[in-house]
């Protein structure tokens, strides 16, 4: 579950309502909305801000250019462990896109619902940061029953059918402490596998502006959640990487997938080019040195001195929130690497303590083995 949140959100920056009209001004929106996108793919972050800024300015586009600009920073701050993100005014950006669902005077579109339920989604993840369960689970609930109204209005909505089907997987792959609650907590959204992954393979299928946005969300999803569909999602995360080789999420993702399937020289191999592309100081290089000593560790190899030093470097606020346990644990595996057992075992201690409930239980279960063993080990020479 340690990727859920980064990978939620980012979900959400690909989609956007249909703009059926033929119009000059119309055709402006559809071009500057594709530019956006694209520059995601790319990872070029700043530029589709700057994008978005443009949108908002036409008029009749201010929602979708809210939207997408909201977006683009909630991907911003699931990177951004000091939170230096101004999240009061993406709250106030959220009101703004779910008043969309009450129009004055008037029943609302299915682009209108589409928008609103969009604020309601963004807004969950917003609460769910701030441990507000309550407000998230009820911003979630609300999400799907605007996306759900906007596709009975308007069938062929196809792009709403991307955050939907994320909200349907994500309430269906809840952690087993929230689905053992859930008969309790009402407010908790329910699940619908067969809408999540099919509907998101429905936007694949347009092969519209928003379909390689699709496949990456539906690869990171069944990497999670899915491993008999595993080779389905490195090849099409290898194809995405070769189109965007400047984004460092999806090199990312391939590692996982790699990893996930038990493909460690595979997945450190792709390395490579995340380190050819990505600069040497970012958050994205710190989780490929997280990735290198777990993949060093099942090839049982040894860890090349400056990912070693890298590595024991890094300050939490070098690395996401959602990553940090999986972060101290990497630190326990170079410590054992450097046979300093006592150092190791408080990394693990730290692990096991956190409580985090959304920890995987392949993360709990190697910290409480590595109490009892050294958990990096050599092959043995020759």
């Amino acid at each position: 579950m340690r990727f859920i949140l980064p990978i939620l959100i980012t979900a959400l920056l690909w989609s956007s309502a249909n703009l059926s009209h033929a119009s000059d001004i119309d055709q402006t929106i559809r071009a500057l909305e594709e530019d956006i996108l694209t520059k995601r793919l790319e990872g070029n972050y700043p530029q589709a801000l700057a994008l978005c800024a443009k949108l908002k300015a036409i008029p009749g586009a201010e929602g979708l250019g809210i939207a997408l600009e909201l977006d683009t920073q909630l991907t911003a701050l699931s990177w951004d462990a000091q939170k230096s993100v101004a999240t009061q005014d993406m709250i106030r950006q959220t009101n703004r896109l779910i008043k969309e669902c009450k129009p004055k005077g008037t029943k609302p579109t299915a682009n209108q619902l589409f928008l609103c339920g969009r604020g309601h989604f963004a807004r969950s993840y917003l609460s769910a940061m701030d441990s507000k369960f309550y407000a998230a689970g009820t911003h979630g609930s609300d999400a799907i029953d605007a996306f759900e109204a906007a596709l009975q209005q308007d069938p062929g909505l196809t792009d709403v059918k991307l955050p939907l089907g994320m909200a349907y997987f994500y309430a269906d792959h809840l952690p087993a402490f929230v689905k053992f609650m859930a008969p309790l907590l009402w407010f908790i959204p329910t699940g619908n596998s067969d809408k999540s992954l099919p509907y998101i393979q429905e936007v694949i299928a347009t092969e519209g502006a928003y379909a390689d946005a699709a496949r990456f969300i539906y690869s990171d999803l069944i990497t999670q959640q899915a491993p008999e569909l595993m080779p389905e999602a490195i090849q099409t995360l290898h194809g995405l990487t070769e189109r965007y080789p400047m984004n460092p999420r999806l090199h990312l993702a391939l590692i996982a997938s790699y990893a996930y399937s038990d493909q460690w020289r595979a997945a450190y191999d792709a390395l490579g080019p995340l380190r050819l592309n990505v600069d040497t100081d970012s958050a994205f290089q710190n989780i490929g040195h997280i990735w290198a000593v777990y993949s060093l560790k099942y090839l049982k190899q040894p860890i090349p001195q400056d990912i070693e030093k890298a590595l024991l470097a890094i300050e939490p606020p070098d690395i996401p929130g959602w990553a940090m346990d999986w972060f101290t644990l990497a630190q326990g595996l170079v410590l054992d690497f450097q046979q300093n057992r006592p150092g190791a075992i408080e990394k693990y201690q730290t692990v096991i303590a956190s409580e985090n409930n959304f920890n995987s239980g392949w993360l709990l279960d190697l910290a409480k083995t590595g109490l009892n063993e050294p958990l990096f080990t050599l092959a043995p020479e020759g």
